[in-house]
């Protein structure tokens, strides 16, 4: 397991088990998934960028997440609900997945797009992470 799929499956289940997510979209619509979604509303876990967290002790990693958050309204605001009840559940949380720990965990922005299709509203949380491996 890398630190980006621990931080995945963190991310899922947090989600998954938060009543303010949920309340927004089912747990079965959190997912890694590649194609455009076929069900609305949906999160899309699983971009990550991994580097570097440390030049010494080589077992941190850096890591950048991004979140994908998908609906089908005419405006943007039940995507900008979904992205705030995503960086409450998320952010400055600390856990252990496997072999790694997060020791730092942070909100760093949400940005939200139209589809040129006109119906479909997408929303784009990142966060950053410090992650240890533990052995």
């Amino acid at each position: 397991m890398s630190a980006s799929l621990a931080f995945q499956k963190f991310a899922r289940a947090t989600l998954a088990a938060d009543p303010s997510v949920i309340a927004l979209v089912p747990a079965a619509n959190i997912v890694d998934a590649n194609a455009r979604p076929e069900v609305y509303p949906k999160i899309d876990l699983g971009q990550d960028q991994e580097l570097p967290g440390d030049e010494v002790v080589g077992r941190y990693t850096a890591l950048a997440s991004t979140i994908h958050i998908w609906s089908r309204e005419p405006g943007l605001a039940v995507a900008k609900a979904i992205a705030d009840a995503v960086k409450r559940a998320l952010r400055l949380q600390l856990w252990t997945v496997g072999n790694y720990r997060c020791i730092d965990c942070k909100w760093s922005g949400s940005r939200f797009i139209r589809d040129p299709d006109g119906t479909t509203a997408h929303g784009i949380v990142t966060f950053e992470s410090l992650i240890e491996e533990l052995a």
